[in-house]
Order: C-alpha cells, then sequence, then structure tokens
C-alpha cells in the first residue's frame, strides 16, 4: 500500500478520527462566514497536493481542490510548504469585517469530484462556491469559541451530503452522494457536502518541525463534542469549523465519483473529509471570532457573513 494511503487510513482510523457515520446536526449555517468564490478558476485550484498528510514528500494519493489561500502552489514543491509561506497571504475569498484580504489566509481542501461513467466521464465537476462556517464550540451559533491556534492542521472527518438547503425533501442530510435530479443546480439547490471538524483541544500546542514526513499529528489533540460539551480529556472549546462545497451538478449520483473514493477503498462519496491550515493572521482571527461568534452584540450581518 501507498505510504500517504496508509498514513491517511491509519489516520481516519484512528481513535477521535474515524470517518465519522455521525451526521453532523442543523443546518450549515454560523454567524461568522468566510465565502470563496472557485467559480471559473479549477485548474488553478486542483492539484495533487497534499502539504499537512503528504508534508516532504511529492505528490498526493488523490487529487484536491483548494481554497482559500493557494500561495503555497507557487512553491517548487508544495508539499514542503510551511506556516511562514502561508500566513498573511491573499486568497479567493470575500473580505470579513472590512479587514485585508490577506486575514483570512487560511488554507482549506477536499478532494475533487469528478465524473467516473458517460459522455463526461473524467471531467471535473467544477465547485460552484466555498464557504468555511465558524461558530461557537459549542456548535450554538453564538457562545464561547476560542481561536484556533496558529499552524494547526486539522483533516475533518464528520460529514455528509445533502442536494443544498432549498432543496426540500432532499436537504436531509446522507452519507452518501445523493439523488440530485431535477433540481436547478443552482447554489442551495445542487449537490453539497458538508465537513465538520473537532472544536475541543487539550491544550497541546501545535509543534510541526520542517523536517517532518507528514503533519498529522495535531488530529491527536482534537475531539468531536458529545452533544453540546466537550468529552474527558478535551477541555478546551475551540471555534466549530465547516466547511461546505456546493457543486455544479444536479444528476442522480450515479456517475461521479471522489477523488479519494477508490484510494480508500470505497465508493458513492463516502470517502469524504476536509482538511484545515490555520494559517489566518491570528489577531485578525480572534477580531473575527469576537465580534462575530462570541459578542452577540458587535455582530454585524454585513460584516460577519459577507
Amino acid at each position: 500500500m501507498h505510504r500517504r494511503r496508509k498514513m491517511l487510513v491509519a489516520l481516519l482510523s484512528a481513535p477521535g478520527v474515524v470517518l465519522a457515520m455521525l451526521l453532523p446536526a442543523g443546518p450549515a449555517s454560523a454567524m461568522g462566514k468566510v465565502v470563496c468564490d472557485v467559480s471559473g478558476q479549477p485548474t488553478v485550484s486542483v492539484a495533487s497536493y497534499d502539504p499537512i498528510v503528504n508534508h516532504n514528500g511529492t505528490g498526493a494519493a488523490h487529487e484536491h481542490q483548494l481554497f482559500g489561500n493557494i500561495a503555497w502552489l507557487s512553491l517548487p514543491n508544495p508539499n514542503t510548504s510551511n506556516y511562514a509561506d502561508l500566513v498573511g497571504r491573499t486568497n479567493n475569498c470575500r473580505k470579513v469585517l472590512g479587514l485585508a484580504y490577506s486575514a483570512d489566509s487560511a488554507a482549506y481542501w477536499t478532494p475533487t469530484l469528478r465524473y467516473v461513467s458517460g459522455p463526461n466521464a473524467g471531467q471535473l465537476v467544477p465547485a460552484q462556491q466555498f464557504t468555511a462556517y465558524y461558530r461557537a464550540a459549542s456548535g450554538d451559533d453564538f457562545g464561547a469559541a476560542r481561536a484556533i491556534p496558529a499552524d494547526t492542521r486539522l483533516i475533518g472527518t464528520e460529514y455528509n451530503w445533502t442536494c443544498g438547503q432549498n432543496s426540500g425533501a432532499r436537504s436531509t442530510p446522507v452519507q452518501s452522494i445523493p439523488d440530485c435530479s431535477g433540481l436547478p443546480g443552482t447554489p442551495g439547490r445542487t449537490l453539497t457536502a458538508h465537513i465538520d471538524f473537532p472544536s475541543c483541544w487539550d491544550g497541546v500546542p501545535p509543534s510541526h518541525p520542517t523536517s517532518q514526513y507528514g503533519d498529522t499529528r495535531d488530529n491527536a489533540h482534537y475531539a468531536y463534542r458529545v452533544g453540546r460539551s466537550c468529552p474527558a480529556g478535551f477541555p478546551i472549546g475551540v471555534a466549530e469549523l465547516r466547511e461546505t462545497v456546493q457543486f455544479a451538478y444536479a444528476g442522480t449520483g450515479a456517475d461521479v465519483a471522489l477523488s479519494s473514493d477508490a484510494p480508500m477503498g470505497t465508493s458513492d462519496g463516502r470517502s469524504l473529509h476536509g482538511d484545515f491550515w490555520q494559517t489566518w493572521s491570528q489577531q485578525d482571527f480572534e477580531t473575527f471570532l469576537q465580534r462575530c461568534v462570541v459578542d452577540r452584540s458587535a455582530f454585524s450581518s454585513s460584516g460577519c457573513q459577507p
């Protein structure tokens, strides 16, 4: 088995980071929202790299679509990128709170979706929009949400699929790619992937030597909440992140698959997961959370939900 695949399988099988069969509760909403506009630039934001799981390696076992900070793609070997290469760099996301575009220089990526049969076989199913939702550690819209420490690198493994929040009965979360046929394929009525990240931390700060192969050690220090509370051993609640990707697809689901499905020995989108590298400008991140999530009186609908 390929070394990267074995590493990813081991990570997604470890205690606390199992590729979850639990459906994240509630709609894809939060008081703090970052929207990244990726339609029209798929060739820029699609690549077979993974600077977390395959750090200091070459290539990756499967292809990813990159959102937010894509500065690391300009490096000779993107997998060797480190925190200093990304923090404060420009990105493809909308401004929040009037801060500089470089404020949210976080990097987000997910497996790509491609047609596997029919006349479009092999072609990319483009992402219409990527949204990073930040909310309280409890999952509430407002409440305590400590900033995720700088240089934290996480893989989110709780996920679900819907046909969009406005698709009626097909807005019910499911584990495999659903049948979205007959829908217009517009935002809110198209195939949508949702990935939740753990929001409970044990307090161990990130440590990533530049010589390390693979940077997945942070996941061992995070856990998913149980109900609205953090489990024993992970008492510190940090901002809960949900990545949502809306794809320009309204078919039955039978002719598409994720790039990670075959390498993970599965099908039908059941290998869905997301990556997050906390390379926000840390002070701006703390300001964003305080004004959009923690302090209800400071919330601005236009600044926090662009």
